[in-house]
């Protein structure tokens, strides 16, 4: 069997060095192009520190907004308390803390879910001071971010109770609007779906559509079995109605 006969390499074949040729290619395109490499460079650099920055600015606003709501969430807690000790002065003091620091927080960042919450809590306090057009107002501005669900329930919720609360027409049209659509994006959450049920039935009954108010009544009591003073009132007003 005839055997294929190697080619000798020769003394410059040995003596290459595939890897050092590379460097000397490289080194030769660094030396004659240096100027677009090291800018190449910067730029990539100032990317990438842009880049932490953002994230950075952004990470820090977070914490700041998560750390204003849980602190006005708190002094909110001890306006109510002190209501429910009588105690009208430092209720009132505390929900002025509260709601300028909501205001605050949700100024400040107002991409921020933490601000949103934050603007809602603002809202909920002017509802309690009896101011619904900054409510309104404040409540409108949110939605208008289209936020997820856990922000969007209760800002709805609230609107359609401020709105109730101003009670023209058109407001407890659009009251009846923000509670369906609780009811549609609520899921399985019974204690929101009957909040939202209760409100259908004053708004309906304050629409003199006493049939639509009695069948929301009758489903959220469906849902919860814990009648409140209102609930009760609201059945007798209805028997009365219907009588």
């Amino acid at each position: 069997m005839a055997h294929r006969t190697r080619k000798k390499l020769t003394k410059k074949e040995i003596e290459r060095d595939p890897i050092g040729e590379k460097l000397e290619i490289i080194a030769l395109f660094l030396q004659t192009r240096y100027k677009e490499v090291f800018g190449g460079l910067v730029a990539i650099l100032i990317i990438v520190l842009v880049i932490q920055y953002i994230g950075g600015k952004k990470n820090t606003a977070s914490e700041e907004s998560m750390a204003g709501f849980i602190t006005a969430s708190q002094i909110f807690d001890q306006a109510m308390t002190a209501t429910a000790s009588n105690q009208a002065q430092q209720a009132f003091q505390a929900l002025d803390a509260a709601y300028n620091l909501s205001m605050q927080t949700w100024n400040n960042n107002p991409q921020s879910d933490w601000a949103r919450k934050s603007a809602v809590l603002a809202a909920k306090i002017d509802i309690i001071r009896g101011n619904p057009d900054a409510a309104i107002s404040t409540l409108s501005t949110v939605l208008a971010t289209n936020p997820d669900k856990a922000i969007r329930v209760p800002a709805l919720l609230h609107m359609g109770i401020v709105l109730e609360n101003r009670g023209s027409e058109q407001d407890l049209a659009n009251a009846v609007s923000s509670y369906l659509e609780i009811l549609e994006i609520a899921d399985e959450n019974a204690t929101v779906n009957a909040e939202a049920l209760f409100g259908l039935s004053r708004v309906y009954f304050a629409q003199q559509k006493f049939a639509e108010s009695e069948e929301a009544l009758n489903n959220a009591l469906a849902i919860t079995a814990d009648t409140t003073a209102f609930e009760a009132y609201q059945i007798k007003r209805l028997v009365e109605a219907n009588n």
